[in-house]
Parts: structure tokens; sequence; C-alpha cells
């Protein structure tokens, strides 16, 4: 912290960070004692959406199948993006750029996934259908909680001058792990420690109980809220898991400094103790403030782990 506070000038990212709410007295979630006994929700809605002027019929996105629970009574993929009042650019995802804004019906903030069509050849990317698929079956308070399907064309007719964009509609978080940590601006004690990764571990064995291995868990896909509250997010490569089943998955996942010497040694046959080992990255990372396994190369990465 020396070089923050002795520093004449102040870098954009730490100007940034210090443009947010203080995280000093960070508060503990209900998980652990001193923490407020009621269990963390999402925002709840404040009014209904008025009444739309029936148009043409916009075309229904990824609409639970039959037998799947429904999350909303409307349809994903109904609303425009002109419903929400965009505040500024938050990150960049895997497929386009992630915006915070908010829902002007019901005061809302949200985060908005953009998914741009124009550059995909095969029309909607791969790991977003992946991620849509999988977010739409899991609920919990420890998995980012996507709300719908927004596009850019107020009718459908206009999907045919151009492809357009699609935007996941996810509840807003305040930061990402990775971004605290570099920051060098937050102290997190053992209290918070042993909170996060309680709820971390606890989202990752929904995950695994539902069959579905998440497989690119890493400090930047894990957020935090100024309550203190973790959300595992970024589902673009997991895909679903049947132990009972013996089947080859690719060893090219998870991001080099949290894979596990299994897949660093071509394993195609693993289990969902991959995850476990990434987890176990995050712990050492929360206390040295750093990647504790950094190579560019996976030999040298077996090296480090040795």
């Amino acid at each position: 912290l020396s070089s923050f506070y002795f520093s004449p000038r102040l870098s954009r990212k730490e100007k940034e960070v210090r443009s947010r709410p203080s995280l000093i007295d960070l508060p503990l979630p209900p998980t652990l004692a001193g923490g407020d006994s009621s269990p963390p929700q999402s925002p709840i809605h404040q009014a209904a959406p008025p009444p739309q002027p029936a148009l043409k019929k916009r075309p229904k996105i990824c609409c639970p199948r039959y037998g799947e629970r429904k999350h909303t009574q409307s349809d994903w993929g109904k609303r425009c993006v002109d419903k929400f009042d965009v505040i500024g650019i938050i990150g960049e995802g895997t497929y386009g750029q992630v915006y915070k804004a908010k829902d002007k019906d019901t005061g809302e903030l949200v985060a908005l996934k953009k998914v741009r069509l124009d550059n995909e050849k095969e029309g909607f990317p791969i790991t977003a259908i992946r991620e849509i698929k999988i977010l739409r079956q899991l609920k919990h308070r420890s998995v980012v909680n996507m709300k719908e399907i927004v596009t850019d064309k107020q009718d459908a007719l206009d999907f045919k001058k151009d492809k357009g964009a699609f935007y996941l509609v996810f509840e807003y978080m305040d930061h990402d792990l990775m971004g605290l940590l570099e920051s060098g601006l937050v102290q997190f004690s053992h209290e918070h420690i042993r909170s996060f990764m309680r709820q971390l571990m606890e989202g990752l064995d929904y995950c695994h109980k539902n069959n579905f291995l998440h497989r690119d868990i890493k400090c930047s896909n894990i957020l935090l809220n100024n309550r203190g509250q973790i959300k595992l997010a970024d589902f673009g490569l997991a895909r679903l898991y049947n132990s009972e089943e013996s089947r080859p998955y690719t060893n090219k996942v998870i991001t080099l400094w949290y894979r596990p010497p299994e897949l660093l040694l071509g394993e195609e046959r693993y289990s969902p103790a991959i995850d476990v080992w990434s987890c176990g990255c995050i712990l050492g990372e929360l206390f040295t403030k750093k990647p504790i396994f950094q190579a560019n190369q996976e030999l040298l990465q077996l090296e480090l782990i040795r």
C-alpha cells in the first residue's frame, strides 16, 4: 500500500476503486456470526411493467421447455434493451462488453452482458448458448442470477436488416474478486476469507449436485457485492456431467494458473475434483494477494505445482 499512499498521481483503476463505496468495514453475510440473519435475496421488483401496445410478435428466446421451471411469466427476449438506462461499461465479457444499467420499469440495477452477432458466422455463440441453458436450471444464492434476455430490436422484422445483438440480463454485483485483489486497496480478514470460501464452496457444491462442472473457476469469475455476498459467474465453459458415464471431455479448460495437474497431464476423464482444485488456488490467492502458481506453459505449471 506504500506505493499507493505516497504516489503523487493515481492510476485510472485506483481512482475507480476509490470512488466506489468503502470496503474497509465489509459486512459478513449470514453464514458467519455477526451477519444478518435473513438469507440473501435478489432485489424485489417494485412495480410490474406497463402493458405494451400489440405490434408484430417478437421471437421467443430460450423459452422454458416442457417440465422446466419458468423463471418469469414473460418470455425471454420479449423486451428490448431500450427498457434499460445504460450507466456505463463495467467490463469485457467473452463475447462482448458488459454494462451497468438500470431497469426503467423497476429502478433495479442490473448488468447487461452483450452478445454481438455481426461477426459470428455460426450464429449465436455456443458459449453463450451453453451459459444460458445452464443458468436457466440453476437457482442458488451463491450462483449469479440471470434474469432474462433482451434484444436491441424494437420489432421482429428488424432482424432481417442486420443480426444486431442480444443482452443477457444479470443481477448487478459491485466487484469481482480479481479486481479487488489487484487494486491493493482492500485487506480481507481471516473471517472474510472463511466466509468467501464457504459461500463459493456452497455454490459449487450446488452445481455439482445438479451434475454441472464449471471448468473455469478463477478470481475474475467470482463476483462480490458490498454486503459481503459471493456469486459464482461465467458458465460459458460449464457442461453437464454424469458420474455413471465414463466419457472423455476436453482437457483444454480452466485458466492455466488454476488448472489441476490431471488436466495438465492430458487427462480427459475427470470429475468435479477439477473445480475443487481451482477453489484451492483461490484460497491461497486470498492470503498471498496473487496467484500461487504463475507459469506461461503447461510443463512449467506442473513444475511449480510439484
